[in-house]
């Protein structure tokens, strides 16, 4: 029996003993263990394009919704509150719109954003990394946690000008050689100005990555 095959008995029998319920309105999430149900997962908004432009460094930019209400009170959940089955959520719905448009034939492995080793040790988990285990488990693809890594405790991106988001992060990031010769999917919770995918890719293709895209759950419009 394959990984995914076990993965999927296993969701079966998890979802079995504790059903699954819906994180946004309460009611019972779907089958086997998806914490969200139909109507709710219905009411997410999705761009008009989940592909977008990408920055020099990225080969594919890519969002399925929109950062609003109610995605934006999932992100939230799982970065601020501590929900962690917020993240198989957005980790599940990443794959199932990745599945749906193929994008995963073109990935190798998923890569997190990292945070600090300040940060993390404060937070005790990082988001991303949660959101990158489900979606990868999800779409049969390895993920790299720890390929990446911060070099500098960078300022939070959030009130930041496009032009201080860029110097704040730039250099930020380096890789290990296990990227090398390895098409990659950065993963991140959500995407605004794109500075933060854009330095980590930058520290992909320097470790040698031979492809390398940006999947964030959710893209920031500007008012």
């Amino acid at each position: 029996m394959s990984a995914r095959s076990v993965d999927r008995v296993l969701d079966a029998l998890g979802g079995l003993l504790l059903p699954p319920r819906c994180l946004l309105c309460g009611r019972a999430g779907q089958r086997p263990s998806l914490d969200l149900c139909g109507d709710c997962e219905s009411s997410l908004p999705r761009p008009a394009r989940s592909l977008a432009a990408s920055p020099a460094a990225l080969d594919r930019d890519y969002a399925p919704f929109t950062y609003a209400f109610p995605m934006d009170h999932l992100v939230r959940a799982l970065k601020y509150r501590g929900q962690l089955a917020a993240g198989r959520v957005l980790g599940s719905l990443l794959a199932e719109d990745a599945l749906a448009l193929g994008l995963h034939l073109d990935v190798d492995c998923l890569v997190p954003v990292p945070l600090h080793p300040f940060r993390h040790a404060g937070r005790g988990y990082n988001q991303a990394a949660e959101i990158a285990r489900w979606a990868g488990r999800a779409l049969g693809r390895q993920v790299l946690e720890g390929a990446l890594r911060r070099t500098r405790d960078t300022r939070p991106q959030v009130g930041l000008r496009l032009a201080e988001r860029h110097g704040n992060i730039e250099g930020a990031f380096a890789a290990d050689t296990r990227l090398a010769g390895r098409r990659v999917a950065i993963v991140d919770d959500v995407c605004t100005t794109g500075s933060t995918v854009a330095a980590a890719a930058a520290a992909a293709r320097k470790a040698g990555a031979v492809t390398v895209d940006a999947w964030c759950v959710a893209r920031a419009v500007a008012p």
